[in-house]
């Protein structure tokens, strides 16, 4: 080669680069495939500055992830949870009362910043220019770590709304008859029939949404622990 063309050949590498991207594109579907794809349930590994640098260009495509699993905070859920094991009985329903309207207040917001996330998440992605063997790959982790988590956490703020709604109920009712409801567990009854009977209504609507509850609980634990 002249000195003059190997002039002109470090001059060009020097202005564009060295094209790296099918030995990133190649570690990004690695990446993909062994810690997301392949691994049974939920797993969200954050990227360091090696990683970010060993995918080039698509750090930014694993960052669309991220993005959505970041700050995924739903203290409506852990409020419930923490309600649940706080209520052994209907008097117990009757006392937290006041926290079961506050959480349900709470909760409208909690589902749309869910939907945010997921209709931010679902722009980027549709967004991404990606190879085949790439896309692939990506949209098989990205069902994983957004997708199906994202539905899931809206479909159950959903019930957990009607749930807490439904609970309010009976609990605001054997407080203002306290005196005439005989308390057994989560059960009651009433030497007034009319009482007795409205308050069998009210627990009953109560345990409407039970079988829904149960299957999102059993979706969800399916999805992270890959059962």
């Amino acid at each position: 080669m002249s000195r003059a063309l190997r002039a002109v050949v470090v001059m060009l590498l020097a202005l564009t680069g060295c094209n790296d991207e099918p030995t990133q594109r190649r570690a990004f579907i690695d990446f993909l495939q062994q810690h997301i794809v392949s691994r049974t349930g939920v797993h969200v590994v954050l990227m360091n500055e090696e990683l970010a640098k060993s995918f080039g260009p698509y750090a930014s495509h694993y960052q669309v992830i991220l993005d959505f699993n970041s700050d995924l905070e739903l203290p409506a859920l852990e409020r419930a949870a923490k309600l649940k094991n706080e209520v052994g009985d209907l008097a117990d329903l009757a006392a937290h009362r006041d926290e079961l309207k506050t959480l349900r207040l709470a909760i409208p917001e909690m589902a749309a910043a869910i939907e945010r996330k997921i209709t931010t998440a679902n722009t980027a992605h549709a967004a991404l220019q990606q190879p085949p063997d790439l896309k692939e790959v990506y949209d098989k982790a990205f069902d994983r770590l957004v997708t199906r988590p994202g539905t899931l956490l809206a479909q159950m703020l959903s019930v957990l709304d009607k749930s807490v709604g439904a609970m309010i109920e009976p609990g605001d009712y054997v407080f203002a008859n306290a005196n005439v409801i005989r308390v057994t567990g989560m059960d009651g009854s009433s030497v007034d029939p009319v009482v007795d009977r409205h308050l069998k209504e009210l627990l009953d609507a109560a345990h409407q949404n039970d079988d829904a509850v149960a299957d999102l609980k059993r979706r969800f634990q399916a999805l992270v622990n890959g059962s």
